[in-house]
């Protein structure tokens, strides 16, 4: 198995781009994908101005990646009189579905789905619990653990890493080979899943 690290954040637009990159991953069975989330926004209240650059900042990502930002998460950005992003309860879900026995990475997915392209506010509970029982966590599981799950000790740990790898931003991603940890440069393959998939083949023989 190739131990692969990939640093994100779920509110994260490019994260959101590298998404078919990481399914390819997930696919896999040589692979050992080990999430790293990091706390870009905690309660933060966009300006108009912020919202409109995230807005380019999506064209872009789109045209980069090929994934789409739904109708109603556009025009929330647009015309709602507020905006708040929190990473920290949707960190929160993620880390509670594996330790409910379930995939981190299909609550990521399924958060960013919600987020950017049903304009869904993935900071609220209840939101979170639907997306919870959507993927089959039983509630009583589910109510326990994400009540008891602290979302800080991971995003320090995280932080950690990234300095001492020296990554910067997210997504970042790097790969375990002979003991050092190598850089993976995640943009470089957006729209290209078939160079992606050449190169883990090639790094996996």
């Amino acid at each position: 198995m190739t131990k692969v690290h990939y640093f994100f954040d779920p509110l994260c637009g490019w994260c959101f781009g590298a998404s078919p990159l990481i399914d390819h991953l997930v696919q896999r069975d040589d692979i050992q994908l080990n999430l790293h989330p990091g706390g870009l926004f905690d309660s933060r209240e966009l300006s108009p101005e912020t919202r409109q650059h995230f807005l380019e900042s999506d064209q872009k990502i789109h045209s980069m990646s090929g994934v789409e930002f739904g109708a109603a998460y556009q025009a929330k950005m647009r015309d709602a009189d507020s905006v708040v992003l929190d990473s920290m309860l949707p960190i929160r879900a993620i880390l509670a579905a594996a330790q409910s026995g379930y995939s981190a990475t299909e609550m990521l997915k399924r958060i960013q789905l919600a987020h950017y392209q049903q304009g869904k506010t993935v900071h609220s509970v209840e939101a979170l619990n639907s997306l919870a029982a959507d993927m089959g966590i039983p509630a009583d599981t589910w109510n326990e653990i994400f009540a008891q799950t602290d979302v800080q000790p991971e995003i320090a740990s995280t932080t950690s890493l990234m300095m001492k790898q020296h990554l910067r931003g997210y997504p970042s991603m790097t790969v375990e080979i002979d003991g050092q940890w190598i850089s993976v440069p995640v943009q470089s393959y957006f729209g290209n899943l078939k160079a992606w998939e050449t190169f883990w083949n090639q790094l996996s023989r």
